[in-house]
């Protein structure tokens, strides 16, 4: 009875610690969540003011910047909406996992340590596939948004002396991402590279900070 008890004791632990990583894993999507949205914000201001700017000075239309940047815009919809579907369903099966483990252990059934293992296994792989999923598609997301921003940037700097056929280069750039050398975008593709390992040496210690369990990680 008290080796029985001793036992209950320990899935009790196991799942409380699991519980714990979900809530830390759970806290830095959503933090990560939380810049991206901020370096959208940034992107849209920029993109606006540039905008302004190569319609004064080179009489570029809005709704033709607003055509160039089309695919840009959709390919961002897109990815925001595959990233929100999936977070979702991620949130709501890791809660459903906690909940299926603790009916094992409630249900005080003779077999429940042997259902626990068999059902702990399953889980654990089927959510570390998913953690890496939705890490790999926010890492490539914050790392294409970086990009952008980047670039606008990039643009904004020249100020008034910006052209019609520097924007041009930035979409193509951006559009071609190191796939071809592509003339007028050499510069531009080394400012995304930069940009690049940027963002892979703040997502590794992203990743190192999950493994260890800490919610506290610097994403600035």
């Amino acid at each position: 009875m008290k080796e029985q008890k001793q036992l209950y004791s320990v899935i009790e632990e196991i799942i409380n610690s699991y519980e714990q990583k979900v809530n830390i894993v759970a806290s830095l999507i959503f933090e990560v969540v939380n810049k991206i949205n901020s370096v959208h914000k940034e992107q849209i201001k920029i993109a606006d003011n540039l905008k302004n700017i190569l319609a004064k000075n080179q009489n570029l239309r809005k709704k033709d910047f607003e055509n160039m940047m089309a695919d840009i815009r959709i390919h961002q919809v897109q990815r925001e909406g595959k990233i929100a579907s999936l977070l979702e369903i991620f949130c709501k099966e890791e809660d459903e996992t906690v909940d299926q483990l603790r009916k094992i252990l409630s249900s005080k059934d003779s077999s429940a340590f042997e259902s626990f293992n068999i059902l702990k296994r399953k889980i654990m792989d089927r959510s570390k596939e998913r953690e890496r999923k939705l890490s790999r598609m926010l890492k490539n997301f914050h790392q294409e948004q970086e990009i952008l921003s980047a670039a606008l940037r990039k643009l904004m700097e020249k100020g008034p002396e910006v052209r019609i056929k520097d924007f041009k280069a930035m979409i193509k750039a951006f559009q071609i991402e190191h796939q071809d050398e592509a003339e007028g975008t050499d510069e531009m593709l080394e400012e995304f590279e930069r940009v690049k390992d940027e963002i892979g040496n703040k997502w590794q210690r992203v990743m190192a900070t999950v493994n260890k369990g800490d919610s506290r990680v610097p994403l600035e």
